[in-house]
């Protein structure tokens, strides 16, 4: 990828090639990642009135000034055209008791049922936001990277909102757990 290939009016920066090692095999890379405990977000947008979304890890913040994060979705999930179409996403990051959400949103033969379960509304961009997220990053985008078979999305936040402190819902070894909050 080029510069000129983000779609988006701002110019990459690249610092070398990166191409001296070959990388590891998706079985080791997929298999050593396991270990990384991530928090669980639900990416969520909306295009021609349809809401969609997804359950994710891969997201972090960017920057403070001006608000930014980072989420990276495969191509080929349908999220990913909505956010590239409609140019707007939130960012809902789950409380350790929501896992049966984290679950229906990783379901692809439950798609029509995601938005049954659960408070939803929406802020300024008019993204779903899950309303008893831990907190929702209402986003417009910012960025489009595409690297190997995912994007990543820059999103500039444009509002957020917050629930009373909780504790965080974690995706870990294959499976979902928590950690209590610190006072």
């Amino acid at each position: 990828m080029n510069s000129q290939q983000t779609g988006c009016g701002n110019a990459l920066k690249r610092i070398g090639s990166g191409d001296m090692f070959d990388t590891v095999s998706e079985s080791d890379f997929k298999s050593a990642m396991k270990n990384l405990a991530a928090g669980v977000t639900l990416i969520t947008s909306v295009s021609n009135t349809k809401r969609g979304g997804m359950t994710a890890t891969a997201v972090c913040s960017l920057s403070a000034a001006p608000a930014q994060l980072i989420v990276c979705v495969n191509r080929q999930n349908s999220t990913h055209q909505m956010i590239v179409q409609s140019r707007k996403f939130c960012v809902n990051v789950l409380a350790a008791d929501q896992s049966e959400v984290a679950q229906l949103f990783s379901n692809h033969h439950a798609r029509t049922e995601r938005f049954e379960r659960g408070q939803w509304s929406m802020l300024k961009t008019g993204a779903p936001v899950l309303m008893d997220a831990l907190v929702a990053f209402d986003c417009e985008l910012g960025e489009a990277i595409e690297s190997g078979t995912h994007s990543i999305f820059v999103g500039r936040v444009v509002d957020v909102h917050a629930r009373e402190q909780s504790s965080p819902l974690l995706y870990y070894r294959s499976g979902y757990t928590g950690i209590s909050a610190h006072a």
